[in-house]
């Protein structure tokens, strides 16, 4: 933005010392009048008519681009709120992320687990809030904490995303729980 702004400056500059060289030749290069009459006339030929309007072309002009720069200036503090307001959002996903983790880790005993009892069913609104943090996740994030939890709560929690990112997600995974997941979905289609 800055690099834009002196980049503006030094244009508007080098039109500045042109019109200057400019006039600076027509004074250089005009008759000096004996009489007082004529001394109007050649004022009106050191500042013609043609340097006035340029001069207010030239102020036209860099009100124009100040005003474009204070426009730029409010899109950047627009985009530096939104950038603050998504860094927020994204940490409060990953906590949300974290506790979920937590509470799948809690949620099945391990002799539960290691007798082979299927982990109890997600609950129709807990699956529903669940899918939807998964499905803010980008599918390179989503993949490793899906590849870790059972069958069951993985196939409930892509039974209710989209294909798209089904598809992403089970890339992102490793292949052969990929496969299982794809059949435990077919399955149950």
């Amino acid at each position: 933005m800055r690099v834009i702004k002196g980049l503006v400056l030094i244009g508007l500059g080098f039109k500045v010392m042109v019109l200057g060289l400019w006039w600076w030749d027509s004074v250089a290069h005009a008759e000096r009048p004996a009489k007082a009459p004529e001394a109007a006339e050649s004022a009106s030929a050191i500042v013609p008519g043609d340097l006035l309007a340029r001069s207010r072309g030239f102020r036209d002009l860099l009100d124009a681009v100040r005003q474009r720069g204070a426009e730029l200036d409010e899109r950047e503090q627009a985009i530096k709120a939104r950038t603050a307001a998504l860094d927020a959002l994204e940490k409060t996903v990953a906590e949300e992320v974290a506790r979920l983790e937590g509470l799948v880790g809690k949620g099945a005993a391990p002799a539960a687990v290691e007798a082979g009892a299927p982990a109890p069913a997600l609950d129709a609104g807990v699956a529903v809030g669940v899918t939807k943090i998964y499905e803010s996740m980008k599918a390179e994030e989503a993949a490793p904490i899906l590849d870790r939890l059972d069958d069951a709560t993985a196939k409930a929690i892509l039974a209710r995303m989209k294909e798209k990112q089904i598809g992403a997600i089970l890339a992102a995974m490793n292949r052969d729980r990929a496969v299982a997941l794809t059949k435990a979905l077919a399955a149950g289609s």
